[in-house]
């Protein structure tokens, strides 16, 4: 879970006051969580200048509509990855390797400048030699070991950090410019906040990006009387999730209604 936040915080260089700091624990966050790190760089860029918009497309979407109620009880089931091979985490593999290899994907195409295209090949095939090599590690020594903790996280450790990161945007409006239709907040206890890295103040963070983490709550309480109320906990926010999306799955065009104060 806690990997996510890393990759992502120092992916916006505000995790530390130096940028080479932010450099080093963004790539090691971003191969934790098996993303290429230049594409996920752009990608996320635009993701925060095109929330949940279909054209163009945001690449981080994560789920679509009508939802696919099958995808998304996999997202959350441990080892559920294994059985969305072109649809979730797993597919992160198939596009790094797609990259390795030359092939220009269309999040490649729409998000990454053409001069950083190069360097998304490169890391591209440094990921997937690293892969190679622990493979090639544990076949030799015949132990599950280099694997079980490097590589195959992504498939029993994942269901946690989906639990949270379904949140942000669920349920909400695609194709609109104020992103307090689009993202939501919801208060979490101290534990999961800290794991988190106070993530879950997602509006607050989507409106000023540049702000670290750990300043979230407090511009929270500077600017919650122009926002929506936000949701107490997990089960506060599945809670009006869950009717959603399965409103969604029948009717793509139902808008979970946000209400905004005057």
């Amino acid at each position: 879970m806690a990997c996510n936040p890393v990759w992502h915080e120092c992916g916006h260089r505000t995790a530390f006051k130096t940028r080479w700091l932010n450099e080093i624990f963004y790539h090691i966050g971003s191969f934790m969580y098996n993303f290429e790190p230049v594409r996920w760089r752009w990608s996320h860029f635009h993701h925060h200048s095109y929330t949940l918009h279909t054209d163009p497309y945001d690449y981080e979407i994560q789920v679509t509509k009508p939802t696919d109620l099958l995808l998304v009880f996999l997202i959350h089931l441990p080892g559920g990855n294994l059985l969305l091979i072109f649809k979730g985490i797993l597919s992160f593999h198939f596009e790094t390797i797609k990259h390795a290899i030359g092939i220009k994907t269309p999040v490649m195409k729409d998000c990454i400048p053409s001069k950083e295209r190069a360097k998304c090949i490169m890391i591209s095939r440094l990921h997937v030699l690293i892969w190679i090599l622990i493979i090639a590690i544990s076949v030799y020594f015949k132990t599950w070991l280099p694997a079980l903790y490097i590589l195959l996280p992504f498939v029993y450790g994942t269901t946690l950090r989906n639990m949270f990161d379904f949140i942000q945007h669920a349920g909400l409006a695609n194709n609109v410019k104020d992103h307090r239709l689009s993202v939501r907040t919801v208060k979490l206890n101290p534990i999961f906040s800290f794991l988190y890295w106070h993530m879950e103040y997602h509006l607050e963070h989507h409106m000023f990006p540049m702000v670290p983490s750990y300043n979230l709550k407090k511009l929270h309480e500077v600017i919650k009387d122009q926002l929506p109320k936000p949701r107490i906990g997990l089960w506060g926010a599945y809670r009006e999730i869950i009717p959603a999306i399965i409103k969604q799955s029948k009717d793509p065009n139902y808008i979970l209604k946000v209400e905004l104060p005057n």
